[in-house]
C-alpha cells in the first residue's frame, strides 16, 4: 500500500514539474533519475529523451530534466543559427572594440582581395606555443554558417566626416563586411582597440590589442 501511494504521489509530482515548466517554455519534457522504478518507466514511456538537465525545484530536489528540445532556444538544434521564434539580439550603443584606421584599411581590402564576408578575431590555444593562448584572425566565407547568435560585429565603414567609425544603431543590419569578434574572445577584448602588423617573413597578419589604459592585452595575463 505505502509504495502504491508513494509511485503515485511520485508521478503526480512529475505532473506538476512539467505544467510548471511548460509555463515557462523552458523545457520539454520532465524525467527522473535514481528513484523509483516505476516513475523512471513512466518517464521513458512518455518522453524518450537522452539529455539530462537537472531541475532545481521546491518540488522534489531529485527532479531531473530530460529533454531533445528546449524550446526557448535562439538556436535551432541542427545549424546552430538563431529561429524565427528566438528574440533578437539588442544592439548595443557603442561597438565593443575600436579598430585603428589601419586595422579598418586592411580588413577591408583583405576581405575584398579574397571576397569573403567578413573577419573574426578569435581567441583560443596558440598553435605555435604550447599550453599558450593567442589571439588570431580567421576570413569568414559564409557568415550564416561561420557565425553563431552570440558572435558580435563591428562596422568596418566610417560616417560621412571619414573618421568617425559607423555606430551599431546604423551597421548592425546594413549586410556590409565586418570584424566579428568570437564569443570566446568577446570579454577578454571588450572595451579595447585593435591594431594590426604583418609578419615580415610570414606575411601573417597578427592581431595587436590594447585595453582602455593603451596598454598591449597579453592573451595569457
Amino acid at each position: 500500500m505505502n509504495n502504491a501511494r508513494s509511485s503515485m504521489m511520485m508521478q503526480s509530482m512529475i505532473q506538476r514539474c512539467i505544467l510548471s515548466a511548460s509555463k515557462t517554455s523552458k523545457i520539454s519534457s520532465i524525467g527522473i533519475r535514481n528513484t523509483s522504478s516505476i516513475a523512471a518507466a513512466w518517464a521513458d514511456t512518455n518522453y524518450n529523451s537522452k539529455r539530462v538537465y537537472y531541475c532545481h525545484t521546491p518540488l522534489n530536489p531529485l527532479l531531473t530534466i530530460t529533454t531533445q528540445q528546449i524550446q526557448s532556444s535562439s538556436f535551432s538544434s541542427a545549424s546552430g543559427k538563431s529561429t524565427k521564434n528566438s528574440k533578437k539580439k539588442m544592439i548595443p550603443r557603442k561597438a565593443a572594440l575600436q579598430l585603428t584606421p589601419k586595422a579598418r584599411e586592411i580588413f577591408r581590402k583583405l576581405i575584398e582581395a579574397t571576397s569573403s564576408e567578413g573577419i573574426k578575431l578569435k581567441y583560443e590555444m596558440s598553435s605555435q606555443h604550447a599550453l599558450r593562448m593567442a589571439f588570431k584572425f580567421d576570413l569568414i566565407k559564409d557568415v550564416k554558417k561561420e557565425l553563431s547568435f552570440e558572435d558580435e560585429g563591428v562596422s568596418l565603414e566610417v560616417l560621412d566626416d571619414g573618421v568617425t567609425p559607423k555606430p551599431p544603431a546604423e551597421s548592425w543590419n546594413d549586410n556590409l563586411p565586418k570584424l566579428y569578434i568570437d564569443s570566446g574572445a568577446f570579454m577578454k577584448v571588450l572595451g579595447g582597440k585593435l591594431d594590426v602588423k604583418i609578419n615580415s617573413e610570414t606575411g601573417d597578419l597578427i592581431p595587436l590589442l590594447f585595453d582602455r589604459e593603451g596598454n598591449e592585452m597579453d592573451p595569457n595575463a
